[in-house]
């Protein structure tokens, strides 16, 4: 049965997608004028976040459905004017939030819209120019109130994702930021590709720069069953980048001070102080520790005669699209390559060296 709501300041938009323009225009005008002014948002489909996201600061949110009339003070709309035949309203307001002229749009006129804002003078201009009709029509920006933003953790590990380097501690710590509501990023630089675990989690590809990307992260997260010797460990406090590890035996001597150079995590991954990560460390001075294999190098030069064949003949053993010829390449099958590209070939398994 068809329902009539009597309200006081309406907003309406068709359709809300999880994110957009639009969207943010709705939730930042009932954030500014919710708490002086009863606003509801109406909609006829909407993705459930945004939706929710919005009733954070809206008096109600509400989805109409066919039959339904609205009764109020104030409507505003922008696109979708098919609305207005069922409102009542003493004024009702269109916005428009879009270069209309540039993309070649067609704004509607109907003559029970008494006042019509475009969010920026060029869009205004833009409309006035072209539609007499319009000729009172006004710029009133999109409110926004400005905010203090949450630090954002900045995590990387440049790891394998082998059994024994903690996969399942990573996806732990990633809840635990998450049910504190701890905003972060962490970028994860592995040798396999594999899908994200968490909406603020990255797998990314290897890179030999990574160190680049470590130094400027707030901390190396390396939540192993055990190491022999941390590369990536060192490498971060050599450039002041603090480290989240386990209690792997080596952390200490490869230099990770708990509370100093970084945390120290149980292997159950209980007690971690969360609120002393996010408040970060001061910085600190590291040195590698010394090591000596000068003692057993022999110096001179050698005389090293490099004969191997620039090219050579490989036989596919294995169906592949080949990048360089551009071509499907079958079982069998001999082509002339240079060396490097024909061991790469048969690291690869595609096809084998005939010497």
């Amino acid at each position: 049965m068809p329902r009539t709501y009597h309200l006081k300041n309406v907003i309406y938009f068709p359709n809300f997608n999880y994110c957009g323009g639009t969207e943010t225009f709705c939730y930042e005008f009932c954030l500014k004028y919710g708490k002086d002014y009863d606003i509801s948002v109406v909609y006829l489909v909407g993705d459930e976040t945004m939706m929710n996201h919005i009733r954070e600061v809206a008096a109600r949110v509400i989805k109409i459905r066919p039959g339904d009339k609205i009764k109020c003070d104030t409507f505003i709309l922008g696109y979708g004017h098919e609305i207005i035949d069922r409102v009542e309203a003493k004024t009702i307001i269109q916005t428009f939030h879009a270069d209309y002229i540039c993309r070649h749009l067609n704004p509607c006129f109907d003559e029970r819209i008494k006042l019509r804002f475009g969010v920026s003078d060029n869009t205004t201009q833009g409309i006035k120019e072209h539609y007499p009709w319009a000729k009172d029509m006004q710029t009133m920006y999109n409110p926004y109130t400005v905010k203090k933003p949450r630090k954002v953790l900045n995590l990387i590990s440049a790891t394998r994702l082998s059994p024994e380097k903690g996969f399942e501690r990573m996806k732990i710590f990633a809840e635990k930021l998450d049910e504190a509501g701890i905003p972060f990023h962490w970028d994860i630089y592995t040798d396999l590709p594999r899908e994200s675990f968490n909406k603020s989690v990255a797998i990314m590809p290897c890179r030999m720069d990574v160190l680049d990307f470590i130094a400027k992260a707030d901390y190396l997260v390396q939540l192993s069953d055990t190491e022999g010797f941390s590369y990536t460990v060192v490498e971060a406090l050599s450039v002041g980048t603090p480290v989240i590890c386990t209690e792997f035996l080596v952390a200490q001597e490869n230099g990770v001070i708990d509370g100093k150079t970084g945390f120290i995590l149980p292997f159950d991954m209980s007690n971690i102080p969360l609120d002393k990560i996010v408040k970060g460390l001061p910085k600190f001075k590291y040195e590698p520790r010394e090591t000596h294999y000068d003692d057993y190098l022999v110096k001179g030069d050698v005389e090293y005669d490099d004969n191997f064949p620039k090219e050579v003949t490989i036989r596919v053993t294995r169906t592949y699209q080949d990048l360089q010829f551009n071509k499907l390449m079958h079982p069998g099958e001999k082509y002339i390559v240079t060396r490097e590209r024909g061991e790469h070939l048969e690291d690869c398994g595609f096809a084998v060296i005939e010497e």
